[in-house]
């Protein structure tokens, strides 16, 4: 992992070079079905434009993890009502920041950059709110940049087809994508044993994870487990984190050439069918 002044410098560049790219939008633009389903580019641009990273990181730096006025304690978090709320919210965003959304948008971004810039060393683990339970301000700081960078990516993608992810964000992206594997599968009560999914990445850096889905829990760990998977997927960290977030159909990954695999057949051509929305 980097260390954190590494990834602040990676959120200063995703930060840049989403401001171009949305600089350059025409009015027409704006309308247009982003690659994250039920949202235009305009409301993908107000959902990152109207999220808390900075008022909960600001208060965090200064000792305090409660909720702020207004928000939720963590003892009521509901994972599918969150989902929800973070889908209606951009629309909502939207309708209140009207003409000024790309201006409030860059004025969200440079707030982080800078914010994030004034972290001391003995800051970063403070503790900071978040809905699903207080996070670390270097968690939070790796939220932001996996926020920004897919949601770019959901953004640039439909006007240039050979956009890709930077390294930078995909090595970002592997360390945060658990969060995106809690929504996007679900336990499953009618399987007798734990279905386990092991994932090899080559590049940008080697590693392994496994989704272990259980009847009662799904779980994303790091490395190799005791027990021998039933599946084991091949790729680039790239296409990792796009399937895990659901950008990227399995399927679609593997008749491409993207990802490639060993062991059950049946497990390995349904494990798209398993995704329920990240």
């Amino acid at each position: 992992m980097q260390n954190p002044s590494d990834r602040v410098d990676v959120l200063r560049q995703e930060a840049a070079a989403f401001k171009e790219r949305v600089a350059a939008l025409s009015s027409e633009d704006w309308d247009r079905p982003s690659a994250c389903d039920g949202w235009s580019v305009a409301d993908v641009v107000a959902h990152l434009s109207g999220q808390a990273f900075v008022l909960n990181v600001s208060r965090g730096l200064q000792g305090d993890y409660s909720p702020p006025p207004g928000a939720a304690p963590v003892t009521e978090h509901n994972e599918d009502e969150f989902a929800r709320s973070i889908f209606q919210r951009a629309f909502n965003t939207r309708a209140e920041m009207g003409d000024r959304l790309q201006e409030v948008l860059f004025q969200r971004l440079d707030e982080a950059v800078d914010l994030f810039d004034t972290v001391d060393e003995g800051q970063w683990d403070n503790l900071c709110y978040w809905p699903p339970g207080p996070e670390a301000v270097h968690t939070m700081l790796d939220m932001r940049i996996s926020e920004l960078s897919m949601h770019a990516w959901d953004v640039c993608s439909r006007f240039d087809p050979d956009y890709r992810l930077s390294d930078g964000s995909v090595r970002v992206l592997m360390d945060t994508v658990n969060r995106a594997a809690r929504r996007a599968f679900r336990p499953d009560t009618t399987i007798p044993a734990p279905q386990i999914y092991r994932f090899v990445i080559d590049e940008p850096v080697e590693a392994v994870y496994e989704l272990v889905i259980a009847n009662e829990e799904v779980t994303l760990r790091t490395g190799e487990g005791a027990d021998n998977p039933d599946v084991i997927f091949h790729c680039d960290g790239e296409t990792y984190v796009m399937v895990i977030y659901g950008r990227l159909t399995p399927d679609e990954a593997l008749v491409s050439g993207k990802m490639d695999w060993d062991g059950d057949e049946r497990l390995a051509l349904g494990f798209g069918a398993r995704f329920l929305g990240g």
